[in-house]
């Protein structure tokens, strides 16, 4: 259905198709529609078919180096068939497609699930798109997956409050067969007791794991598991930054503390920070889920917002890139809320405003010099674990104080 300009979505949708559709032409217009990550997944797939080492390797740039499960490779088959022009320039408007249906449908799980209701408006939607408009032009320029992924999280979330918790679990598992990081995610399958949706997410990992077995054999796909194993484990090595100018490690939270507090103290990093940091951090998050249980929040609500912080750790957590903070989306947009149409309460623009600039506005033309100075300092990530905390101090609050919203469980 062609969207409508006079019935919500349809102006938002339109607006980011055009833009899209600008950026392709003006990429392909300076030569510069490279898709660099789409790249490996392209060279992937296309060792595969011919019979060459997936992973130790470089399948396009020299650092393009393959790092998902191996049947993640295989699906992107059908794609190494075609050129490689036509291929990316079908990925591309996959993820045009993905970031559109993601935007939509994290406004209206906040509107619904967490704001009572609230009416449909543009000028929420507009402003999480100008927040997450750096990381989606990145996004869309390496033709990485991580806005395709959150769609499809947020498609699982979507069935699990509709009760339809079997979709909800294969799509889930789909999602951790691609980046194990959303294995996070099950626990809250757990105590929430959704036990339906656990074992069919279950199931689609152990499938998604052995399928390949189904066509190369088990051994080969045991030591296509091996390889990958090894490779995750070589990438994820150092997830504290100690100095230099590589900065894959700064926007970790265990980056983050080590530099602002613990640092002056240990000096040098620890081989127990990046433990005892990530267990603290999941004790907090226990002890929201309790909370929401000892205050009755209905269980679409709770589960919707906890499945908001937990998106939002993931890159925090794990060693990523800054295209991955799309997975903060849904919590720009619950905070974003908090902003229009006017700010409730009142003292939330002034606190959510900079950290909503934290996140987004490292504009790299426009700040110049100042855009190297906020990458070193880790901004982006320090930002999104404002975020976090300041989402979780707003929606207590509203929990608190407007029981009104709470509706039905």
């Amino acid at each position: 259905m062609i969207p409508s300009w006079n019935r919500f979505p349809g102006r938002s949708v339109l607006l980011f198709t055009l833009v899209a559709i600008l950026l392709f032409v003006i990429e392909h217009i300076n030569g510069r529609f490279w898709l660099n990550d789409f790249r490996v997944y392209y060279g992937a797939a296309n060792a595969l078919l011919n019979g060459e080492p997936l992973y130790g390797v470089a399948h396009g740039l020299d650092s393009g180096v393959f790092k998902y499960t191996p049947v993640m490779a295989l699906l992107f088959v059908p794609l190494a068939l075609l050129p490689y022009s036509v291929a990316a320039s079908i990925h591309y408007f996959l993820i045009v497609a993905a970031f559109i249906g993601a935007l939509h449908l994290a406004d209206r799980m906040v509107r619904e699930h967490l704001l009572g209701g609230k009416p449909a408006g543009y000028a929420a939607v507009f402003l999480v798109g100008l927040v997450v408009i750096v990381h989606l032009h990145r996004e869309l320029h390496l033709g990485n997956i991580n806005v395709i992924l959150l769609f499809v999280l947020l498609l699982a979330l979507d069935r699990l409050v509709r009760g339809r918790d079997v979709a909800a679990g294969i799509l889930l598992g789909a999602a951790i067969v691609a980046k194990p990081h959303f294995l996070v995610l099950l626990p809250l399958l757990v105590l929430h007791r959704h036990w339906r949706s656990l074992a069919s997410a279950v199931v689609l990992i152990l499938f998604g794991i052995m399928a390949p077995a189904l066509i190369m054999g088990f051994t080969a796909n045991a030591e296509l598991l091996t390889a990958w194993i090894a490779q995750v484990a070589a990438h994820n090595a150092s997830l504290i930054y100690t100095g230099g100018t590589g900065y894959e490690a700064v926007n970790t939270v265990y980056s983050f503390l080590h530099r602002a507090v613990l640092g002056p103290f240990l000096g040098a990093p620890t081989s127990w920070e990046v433990p005892v940091i990530l267990s603290i951090l999941a004790l907090a998050m226990g002890a929201l889920v309790w909370w929401n249980y000892r205050q009755a929040v209905p269980s679409t609500k709770a589960i919707t917002f906890e499945y908001f912080v937990l998106l939002a750790l993931v890159p925090c957590i794990t060693l990523t890139d800054t295209e991955h903070f799309m997975l903060v989306l849904p919590l720009i947009a619950f905070a974003t809320h908090q902003l229009v149409p006017r700010p409730d309460p009142r003292w939330a623009l002034v606190v959510v405003t900079p950290i909503l600039l934290a996140i987004g506005g490292n504009w790299e033309d426009a700040l110049g010099v100042w855009s190297d100075t906020l990458v070193h300092y880790g901004v982006l990530g320090s930002g999104t674990l404002a975020l976090i905390v300041i989402s979780v101090v707003l929606f207590l609050r509203r929990t608190r104080s407007n029981p009104a919203e709470h509706g039905t469980s």
